[in-house]
């Protein structure tokens, strides 16, 4: 029973704080002791607040610059490429003139070569036209001879045969 009596006089010294009004004086302070404490952890926070625009502010102008850096490499490997290009464009242009001076050179030697044998053909056609007309010729005499031959027998023969 001891403690329910003193569970009770908690109770009431409990609940008698609790029926006490604030005065407008009260509010006050606790508006001040309310106000000092949120001015406490505001300026950390606006100070930080501050820190992280200042951030975001040259983060945006790194972004800016690594942009424009990014812009100037792609310009750059665009023209390197580009110069690369126009040396491989040359390249080209100097093997496909040294191939037209071989091609020359080819030709010069192919002619070097082939009018000599060209000479030599024509000379030994010629040559070979000419024997052919003499061995004609000699075959068309010999002919003669021998028929002339065979007919100076036959007179011979004849002679001996009619004296």
């Amino acid at each position: 029973m001891k403690n329910i009596i003193g569970i009770s006089i908690l109770f009431c010294l409990i609940a008698g704080n609790a029926l006490g009004a604030l005065t407008d004086a009260d509010i006050d302070k606790i508006r001040l002791i309310v106000n000092e404490e949120i001015s406490k952890e505001i300026k950390p926070l606006k100070a930080d607040i501050t820190t992280l625009k200042t951030d975001v502010a040259t983060l945006k102008m790194d972004g800016a610059i690594r942009q424009t850096e990014i812009t100037n490499l792609k310009e750059n490997v665009n023209s390197g490429f580009s110069n690369i290009q126009k040396q491989f464009d040359n390249i080209q242009k100097q093997f496909d003139n040294i191939q037209k001076q071989f091609d020359r050179q080819n030709n010069i030697i192919i002619a070097c070569i082939g009018i000599p044998f060209a000479i030599l053909a024509m000379g030994a056609t010629v040559w070979g036209t000419l024997t052919h007309k003499r061995g004609r010729k000699e075959h068309t005499l010999e002919q003669r001879i021998e028929t002339l031959t065979q007919e100076i027998e036959t007179l011979k023969r004849q002679r001996i045969v009619n004296p």
